[in-house]
């Protein structure tokens, strides 16, 4: 199957929620991304994280091999530094090529969980 989506995407509101009421690791509040690679070959990823208040943070790498899904918790990012909780912070992701990304949410800050999802902002520039 030919790879689609786009080569850039931007997920401008993210914030990990630092309460939280579930068990580790699986009711955990957390940001996670879905990223799908519909391609033949492996996709390299680059990540740079956005605060409002600070210089942004690059090299974030992950692999995804070609022709699968991988959801990944912002909250695993730890290298070259972890993401914040409790922080407002915005994601542009850049991909050797084309893939789609989904944007998530669990917040169980409170006893009613809520999850929420949302396609990122795909671009070509």
């Amino acid at each position: 199957m030919q790879a689609i989506g786009k080569k850039k995407w931007v997920i401008p509101a993210g914030h990990i929620p630092l309460q939280t009421t579930g068990k580790e690791p699986d009711f955990l509040s957390q940001d996670r991304i879905a990223i799908l690679n519909t391609g033949m070959s492996t996709v390299k990823l680059k990540l740079t994280v956005y605060h409002p208040d600070q210089e942004p943070i690059e090299n974030y790498i992950l692999e995804i091999k070609g022709q699968r899904l991988r959801k990944i918790r912002i909250n695993d990012l730890i290298d070259p530094f972890p993401v914040f909780l409790a922080t407002d912070y915005a994601l542009v992701i850049e991909a050797e090529h084309e893939v789609i990304i989904q944007f998530l949410r669990m917040n169980t800050g409170h006893r009613n969980v809520a999850i929420m999802g949302t396609m990122a902002y795909g671009t070509d520039g």
